[in-house]
């Protein structure tokens, strides 16, 4: 599964998908988390993966709001991707 990393003021992530319909369907279910938390990452999708960034733009920083949001992402993908 995937390992969080900190570059800068953002944690980023890379989850392989081995495909586009599944990264798909990973995409939907964290924006439903984001909507959830109103806390909103950045996403790339293409295939086969999906790239996630997390960052307070107020504070300029990984805050807990990211780490949340970070071990959700991780457990829904965990569930998707198997």
């Amino acid at each position: 599964m995937a390992d969080w990393r900190v570059e800068g003021a953002q944690a980023t992530t890379t989850f392989a998908t081995g495909d586009f319909a599944t990264g798909l369907r990973l995409v939907n279910e964290i924006g439903r988390l984001a909507e959830e938390a109103n806390h909103h990452p950045d996403l790339t999708l293409r295939y086969p993966e999906v790239e996630v960034w997390l960052g307070t733009h107020d504070t300029g920083t990984v805050t807990d709001a990211d780490v949340a949001l970070a071990q959700a992402i991780t457990a829904a993908a965990r569930e998707i991707l198997g």
